[in-house]
C-alpha cells in the first residue's frame, strides 16, 4: 500500500510492504580432478557438477537461552506464546557457513531453489517447527479454526515478526535465528512462514522477484493466482490479507517482474478465502480514490467555513464591547447583521454536510480496513454488515 495520507483532523493508517537489497552469498569454483591411469599426466575423468549447501551443526557447551516471547492480534483476540530457543541450534546456526560452493557450470535456475530450501530444510530445525506448530494447534482448537483461519493464524504470526534489515548480513538466517532475534527481513520471514506452512500441510512455495530483491510467499488458491505463478500472494513483511499484493515497497518500488517460483514441501491444502479479501481490498481501494475525490472539496469548504466562522466571532466580540461601553444603539444595529451572517453559515453547514458525512464515512471504512488486517472475518462481516 502507498504511503500515510495526513488529512486535517484525520490519519488515515497504511500497511507497506518491506523490501531489503540483497546479494545471494555463492561461491562459484571448478574442481577438476586428474585420474592416474597407467600414464602420467592423463586426464581420466572430471568431478561431476556439485553444490554444497549452508547447513546447522550444533555447537555442544553452549549455556542455555531462554523462551521467545511472541504476542500479537489475531482475529478479535491477542495471541501470546513462549517458544523454546535451543542454543545450540542457535550458535550453529549463527557459525554456519551460508554460501553455496558451486563445483562446475550451472545456471542459477539450477542451484537458486536449492539454496533457498537449505535455510528451511535442515534437519536439526524440526523440533522448532514442532514447538512451533503445537503452540499454532492450541489455538486452532481453542478458536475452532478452519482451515484458512489456520493459514491467517500462521500468516499473522510471522508477519507480526518486526522487520528489520541487517547491513553486516548477506545472506539469509535459518529460522532459530529469526525467532530468537525476533525480527528478520523479507527473506528471513518468506523462509520462516513458507517452512512453517508446508509444515502443516499447505501447498506453498517461496515467490522470489530478482530485480525487486523482494521475496514473498505464494499459497495455492483455487481460480486466484499472482500473475502467472499460480499461487496467491502472501507479503510476509507486515501484517497483510492473503492474496492481495502490495500496491508498492518501501521507497516505491512496484513488483512487475514474474516471480521465480520455488515450491516448499509436498502439502497439497490450500486457501478459500481469497474471494472474501478480493471484496475487503476493493473496498479499501474505492474508499481510497473517494476520499482523494473528496478531500480537495472538503478542504476548500472547511476553509470557507472556517472563515465565515472567524468572521462572526469577531463580529460577536465587537459586539460584547459595544454592549459594556453601553453603545446600546449601535449594538443594536449589529444585531440583524450578526443574525443575517448566522442563518447564512448555519445554512452553509447544512449544504455541505452530505459532503463531509459521505467522506467521513469512506474515512471510517479505510481506517477499518487497514486496520483489522489481521481478522479477515471479522473485516469482511463489518463490510457485509454496512454495506461498504
Amino acid at each position: 500500500m502507498p504511503g500515510i495520507f495526513h488529512i486535517p483532523g484525520r490519519i488515515h493508517v497504511q500497511h507497506m510492504a518491506e523490501r531489503h537489497d540483497r546479494t545471494l552469498a555463492v561461491i562459484a569454483g571448478t574442481l577438476l580432478a586428474l585420474m592416474a591411469a597407467g600414464t602420467a599426466g592423463c586426464l581420466a575423468g572430471l568431478i561431476p557438477n556439485e553444490i554444497v549447501y549452508p547447513g546447522i551443526t550444533p555447537v555442544s557447551g553452549v549455556p542455555p537461552l531462554p523462551d521467545a516471547v511472541y504476542v500479537f492480534p489475531f482475529q478479535d483476540q491477542t495471541i501470546s506464546f513462549a517458544v523454546p530457543v535451543d542454543s545450540a541450534l542457535l550458535a550453529g546456526a549463527r557459525q554456519a557457513e551460508k554460501s553455496a560452493h558451486i563445483y562446475g557450470d550451472l545456471s542459477e535456475e539450477e542451484w537458486l531453489p536449492g539454496y533457498y530450501l537449505s535455510f528451511i530444510s535442515d534437519p536439526d530445525l524440526l523440533p522448532l517447527y514442532d514447538a512451533l506448530g503445537e503452540r499454532f494447534d492450541a489455538v486452532r482448537k481453542a478458536k475452532s479454526l478452519d482451515n484458512d483461519a489456520y493459514l491467517e493464524l500462521i500468516s499473522t504470526f510471522v508477519q507480526s515478526i518486526p522487520y528489520e534489515t541487517d547491513a553486516m548480513l548477506v545472506a539469509p538466517k535459518f529460522a532459530i535465528e529469526t525467532i530468537a532475534d525476533g525480527k528478520g527481513d523479507c527473506d528471513d520471514k518468506s523462509l520462516l512462514l513458507a517452512a512453517l506452512l508446508a509444515r502443516e500441510g499447505y501447498a506453498v512455495a517461496l515467490l522470489y522477484f530478482e530485480p525487486e530483491q523482494h521475496m514473498a510467499v505464494g499459497v495455492t488458491a483455487s481460480g486466484f493466482s499472482y500473475g502467472n505463478s499460480g499461487y496467491a500472494y502472501i507479503e510476509a513483511t507486515n501484517v497483510s490479507y492473503i492474496g492481495i499484493p502490495p500496491d508498492e515497497l518501501t521507497g516505491g518500488v512496484v513488483l512487475t517482474s514474474e516471480p521465480v517460483i520455488i515450491p516448499v514441501g509436498s502439502g497439497t491444502a490450500g486457501y478459500g478465502r481469497c474471494d472474501e479479501t478480493r471484496v475487503i481490498d476493493d473496498a479499501r481501494m474505492r474508499a481510497k480514490a473517494a476520499i482523494v475525490a473528496y478531500e480537495a472539496d472538503v478542504a476548500a469548504m472547511d476553509a470557507e467555513m472556517d472563515g465565515s466562522l472567524a468572521d462572526l466571532e469577531a463580529l460577536a466580540a465587537r459586539m460584547e464591547a459595544l454592549r459594556h461601553a453601553g453603545r446600546n444603539e449601535e449594538y443594536n444595529a449589529l444585531v440583524p447583521v450578526y443574525n443575517s451572517k448566522a442563518a447564512a453559515y448555519n445554512e452553509d453547514i447544512g449544504t455541505m454536510q452530505p459532503s463531509i458525512d459521505s467522506y467521513n464515512r469512506q474515512v471510517l471504512i479505510f481506517n477499518y480496513i487497514v486496520t483489522h488486517v489481521h481478522d479477515r472475518p471479522g473485516t469482511y462481516a463489518w463490510l457485509m454488515s454496512t454495506g461498504a
